[in-house]
């Protein structure tokens, strides 16, 4: 039997609090919302994180969910861990996209060339984006600022902070 709204909040002995109805909501529809995640990733290891990552954002809008569309909790709970399916998925395909026939160029490179690649695909996320899109796509500081949401000064300092890494 799904609760309504109004029962999933109070459950627990009638309590309000968010991670204590969360926890209630946790025991009930944990292992659906697995399922589900699992019947998306079609990997127990992505419907785990789809699954805690779905339960993440119940707990941060639950207290602003209110029945909408006159639809039970379950119903939201389900809904929103598909999405979170979807948007994982989604995310994957980018990445792999993205990648397209990198990986294969890298291997075909030279000894130094595929060191440094290499390297440059071990630095940190923000300093590796500031080195890709300047020196491999050939972008000017300041589309490179653009596409990454900064200065073109702080991609300056990200360039001689990544040479540093690399030089060190």
């Amino acid at each position: 039997m799904e609760l309504t709204w109004k029962e999933g909040l109070t459950a627990a002995g009638g309590r309000t609090d968010p991670s204590e109805s969360l926890s209630c909501l946790y025991d009930e529809y944990g292992t659906d919302v697995l399922r589900l995640c699992f019947m998306y990733m079609k990997n127990w290891s992505d419907a785990e994180d789809a699954a805690q990552e779905t339960f993440l954002k119940v707990w941060l809008r639950l207290n602003s969910f209110e029945g909408r569309n006159q639809c039970g909790v379950k119903t939201w709970i389900m809904r929103v861990a598909r999405n979170t399916c979807l948007d994982l998925l989604r995310k994957r395909r980018r990445k792999r996209e993205a990648a397209g026939d990198e990986p294969a160029r890298i291997m075909n490179a030279s000894g130094e060339d595929r060191e440094l690649m290499l390297d440059v695909l071990d630095l940190p996320e923000k300093y590796r984006a500031a080195v890709l899109m300047i020196y491999w796509q050939k972008m000017t500081l300041r589309e490179a600022a653009k596409a990454l949401g900064t200065s073109p000064a702080a991609v300056c300092r990200r360039l001689k902070k990544a040479l540093s890494m690399l030089e060190g």
